[in-house]
């Protein structure tokens, strides 16, 4: 990121406007009318530079940031009723908001390698999913769709209704990846 960061530690105003998903006049009306925005730490009276650890701070005190990017997901393991076992990249569970009447499906989905799809059971399908870190559990009857991301990945998707996914006892190997409190 060249020009964006001064440092490895300071920041511009217009590196601060696109961590809060505003321009660089927003955030230099902020520096005039907060009190406690970080002081500049170099640049010039025209473009000072910021701690970014200051800045982050300061704007999520502030309610300021778009959003925090997830961390990395571990890959899962899907094991089908028929012994194929195979391993899902960037992992998703998506259930029903609370409430929601018209989204009534929870639905899996990640990327898998494409010579992995043999095997794996079409239109429906009984699968245990490891998800690293959460209890696993069985879903019977789940509707399965795979499709093209790429030569080498394929994108996995199953869809089911929420009474069809039980928890399921951890796998010694699950067992290992989950947080002491879950244990």
């Amino acid at each position: 990121m060249t020009g964006a960061f001064v440092t490895d530690t300071e920041v511009t105003l217009s590196t601060i406007g696109r961590m809060a998903g505003v321009g660089r006049a927003c955030v230099a009306n902020w520096r005039r009318t907060h009190d406690d925005f970080p002081e500049p730490v170099g640049g010039t009276a025209t473009s000072p530079t910021f701690r970014y650890a200051a800045a982050k701070n300061w704007l999520r005190a502030h309610d300021k940031l778009p959003y925090e990017p997830p961390a990395p997901r571990e890959p899962a393991t899907l094991v089908f009723d028929g012994g194929q076992t195979i391993t899902v990249y960037a992992p998703d569970l998506r259930v029903p908001s609370p409430g929601n009447r018209y989204d009534r499906y929870e639905e899996f989905g990640g990327y898998i390698v494409a010579d992995d799809r043999d095997g794996i059971p079409w239109p429906r399908a009984t699968v245990r999913i490891d998800v690293p870190g959460q209890t696993p559990y069985t879903v019977t009857d789940a509707n399965v769709d795979i499709s093209y991301a790429t030569r080498s990945m394929q994108y996995l998707s199953m869809i089911w209704s929420p009474e069809r996914r039980q928890l399921a006892a951890p796998t010694p190997a699950s067992a290992r990846t989950q947080p002491k409190e879950e244990r």
